[in-house]
């Protein structure tokens, strides 16, 4: 009996010893190959700058904190002034868009009265741009990046003027799906307090009726309107170089909107003072 019970254990060791083996040589389990770190950690999106070139503005509120909670865990919002152009982000079809509101304030009873749009993008994601004062797009609408949307505002729940950005799943038909992590261009997933600037504006050559207008200025100016009468056989006088840019004609610098922390005015609360709690509609503001 000893001698059988010993034949017995070898076998159990020599199969468990040929199972390891079979399991070791094996390859991936059906579907096994799709969860390796690499390939399940996908690369976030990335979107441009929201705002019009030129600009640099400061992110006044990052994620999962103050009003950005639910919803809106991964938007940023950014400092500004009313009136600065808001842009999209990306290639895609304006899903929604309001700008009849003129309501807002600093309590979570205004949220619903923000103006917005939200853009639907190729990747199916979307962007959505909250708190603007003026809309100039309409749904169904194809936009390309860096095409103007409307202008910032404190329409809605905001504390002060600035732009509520983020991107999201399109998950339904309403104007506040939930966020997820994304990029801006050139500055990654930038952090409260960090600035963010738009690319440096391209300068367009001046038309040709600005550049007659700016010369027929210049000669009134200099009191060179009328020119004198040529005399008989005198030699004619040499054309003006034609003005090819807009650099070579001297303009007033229009003022610039500056990207300044904006003075508080009577009645907002400072950055993350008003929101620590989680909001139904997962929208919020912040100056």
């Amino acid at each position: 009996m000893f001698k059988t019970q010993l034949s017995c254990t070898k076998q159990s060791a020599a199969l468990h010893t040929l199972l390891i083996l079979a399991l070791a040589s094996a390859g991936p389990l059906p579907g096994e190959a799709n969860l390796s770190p690499t390939a399940a950690e996908e690369a976030p999106p990335e979107f441009a700058v929201p705002f019009a070139c030129g600009h640099s503005f400061v992110v006044s509120q990052a994620h999962a904190t103050g009003s950005h909670l639910l919803n809106d865990t991964w938007a940023w919002d950014f400092r500004m002034p009313s009136g600065v152009p808001i842009v999209a982000a990306g290639e895609g079809t304006v899903r929604l868009a309001r700008g009849d509101s003129t309501k807002g304030g600093c309590d979570p009873s205004f949220a619903p009265d923000a103006n917005y749009v939200v853009i639907s993008h190729p990747n199916g994601l979307e962007t959505q741009y909250l708190h603007l004062e003026t809309v100039v797009v309409a749904a169904g609408e194809n936009v390309k990046a860096g095409d103007l949307l409307g202008y910032s505002g404190k329409t809605g729940w905001a504390c002060g003027s600035h732009l509520h950005f983020k991107a999201a799943r399109a998950d339904g038909s309403a104007w506040n799906n939930p966020s997820v992590p994304a990029r801006i261009k050139g500055y990654g997933d930038p952090n409260v307090d960090s600035w963010v600037a738009s690319p440096q504006c391209a300068q367009a050559p001046a038309p040709a009726v600005a550049v007659q207008t700016a010369v027929e200025r210049t000669k009134k100016q200099t009191g060179t309107a009328a020119t004198p009468a040529r005399a008989q056989g005198s030699p004619a006088p040499a054309k003006p170089a034609l003005v090819t840019s807009d650099s070579a004609i001297s303009r007033p610098s229009a003022p610039a909107v500056t990207a300044a922390h904006e003075p508080q005015s009577d009645g907002h609360a400072a950055h993350g003072e008003h929101a620590n709690g989680a909001v139904s509609s997962g929208t919020g503001a912040t100056e």
